[in-house]
């Protein structure tokens, strides 16, 4: 897996990405206090946690099919303080030839 890209949050909110496979997402919760956290991938799989302060937890979403594929992922929380860090690995990266 590779670095495909990173990012914070502090609301709602989608990632529009070309990528691999499989994409996983290391979130870290940068608050004093817990933080929900749902993210839903248009390729199927809906992932919640609530994640602990200054804790990192990952978010791994899979689809078979040729390399680079288009994927959206819905970002949101219930949560009133929200901030997270974000880092995307994906099996696919800008500049990687195609597969499949």
């Amino acid at each position: 897996m590779k670095k495909h890209s990173s990012g914070s949050w502090n609301s709602d909110t989608t990632l529009t990405v070309q990528g691999g496979q499989i994409m996983t997402f290391k979130v870290k919760n940068t608050n004093i206090l817990g933080t929900t956290l749902t993210i839903n991938s248009d390729k199927g799989g809906l992932k919640s946690l609530i994640i602990a302060p200054l804790t990192t937890m990952d978010f791994e979403f899979s689809c078979f099919g040729a390399e680079p594929m288009g994927w959206k992922f819905d970002i949101s929380t219930n949560s009133d303080a929200f901030i997270v860090t974000w880092e995307l690995f994906s099996t696919w990266i800008q500049g990687d030839p195609p597969n499949g």
